[in-house]
């Protein structure tokens, strides 16, 4: 029987230790949790077997606003704490598996559009997703509906201080449901969808009448993707080297609805349901430093102006007819850009007797320190509803941490 060398022996020990000790530190790098901060992300969380992570950030937004109603010469000036959000994302088990929860804790992220209940109002956003396959994602909790594309915009990436009137009243944001995502290309272009069926209501924890909604958003990109996701950003921070596009339809049927903009608003008087339509479509094009977004949008139902039996001097509806918004930005410099945006409300005949046409001009300058993580944002507003006129000056700043 034949002994292994000395040699042989020294250097299987060099190769076993080598081995123990490359093994003991990749099981300590493996089950060593991981702590990353990045501005404008936020703290994030990894767990040692990867298996779980969990990221937390969050937003600031003060605003100051000097209201002049030129009908009756009247002025208000306000500081407000416009909005204070806290996300928390992440997955659970597998890459796959993963999940968002958004909170606001500011005065007006939990002011009720709906007067008879003022509840589930710090929650925003709680879903979770599953990446099925490359192109399918599914969904499930409460978010954004698949509406306008100024709605599916963070608040926290506006090119000027605040939405148009034109999403404050033709827009679905958030529901409970189910929500589908699939996205692929033909070619060089990319399509996206999302669709959604949710209980119709909203937010709000109030009864329901078992109807639901079914909506869906179709996006066409026919030059490809927008760096970093810039269709969903306001203001081509990118300052994108070649044009790009997208093109978007929206179709949304909410079956009794109980609220006077389906998803938002008070209730209809008289315990009153709706069948509601809504449709339209809108564009985003960015190119070196030029942004351009744009949305026609139209609201539908079966049924006129809604009297309450308790007091006749009470009238309510839904908000029915359609809107369309045009808005364009410009980096003159790196870092500043000048903006400027119109939109009109047009009512429906049947119910303009209690939802006024409306007119809104905007023209804004925002100043970036690091894209819309870090900004200060100026505009003023001259916006005509009905027979009255007002001109509003903001000033904004936000922080995303």
């Amino acid at each position: 029987m034949t002994f292994p060398t000395k040699q042989f022996l020294k250097a299987f020990s060099v190769v076993f230790f080598l081995m123990m000790a490359f093994t003991t530190e990749s099981f300590a790098q493996k089950k060593e949790p991981k702590i990353k901060m990045f501005f404008g992300r936020g703290l994030q969380f990894v767990a040692g077997d990867s298996l779980f992570t969990l990221a937390i950030n969050g937003r600031i937004q003060v605003m100051f606003e000097s209201n002049s109603n030129l009908t009756n010469k009247t002025t208000q000036n306000e500081f407000l704490l416009r909005r204070c959000r806290l996300n928390i994302q992440g997955i659970a088990f597998t890459p796959r598996l993963f999940y968002r929860i958004q909170l606001g804790f500011a005065s007006t992220d939990m002011a009720s559009s709906n007067k008879a209940e003022a509840n589930n109002l710090v929650l925003r956003d709680a879903m979770l997703y599953y990446q099925a396959t490359k192109w399918l994602r599914i969904g499930a909790g409460q978010t954004k509906l698949p509406g306008n594309r100024q709605r599916q915009v963070s608040s926290a990436n506006l090119q000027l201080v605040e939405r148009a009137i034109a999403n404050n009243n033709f827009t679905l944001d958030r529901d409970k449901g189910i929500w589908i995502f699939t996205n692929f290309n033909i070619k060089t272009a990319l399509v996206k969808t999302t669709f959604a069926i949710a209980t119709g209501e909203g937010r709000i924890a109030a009864n329901k009448n078992g109807k639901m909604s079914y909506g869906a958003r179709v996006e066409f990109l026919p030059f490809g993707a927008f760096t970093n996701n810039g269709d969903y950003i306001e203001g081509d921070q990118e300052k994108e080297p070649k044009p790009k596009l997208s093109i978007a339809g929206v179709y949304n049927y909410n079956m009794g609805a109980s609220r006077i903009m389906g998803q938002l608003g008070d209730y209809l008087y008289n315990n009153t349901t709706a069948n509601i339509q809504y449709y339209g479509g809108d564009i985003m094009f960015k190119y070196k430093g030029l942004s351009i977004e744009s949305e026609f949008y139209r609201r539908q139902s079966n049924i006129g102006v809604v009297t309450n039996t308790s007091d006749s001097t009470q009238r309510n509806g839904i908000v029915e007819g359609m809107t369309l918004q045009a808005q364009m930005g410009f980096f003159v410099t790196k870092k500043l850009e000048i903006a400027a945006r119109y939109a009109q409300i047009f009512p429906d005949a049947k119910v303009a007797a209690i939802v006024p046409k409306q007119q809104e001009f905007v023209t804004g300058l925002s100043y970036y320190f690091f894209k819309h993580n870090l900004k200060i944002q100026s505009d003023v507003s001259y916006f005509i509803k009905g027979e009255n006129q007002n001109i509003a000056y903001r000033l904004s700043s936000v922080l995303s941490f």
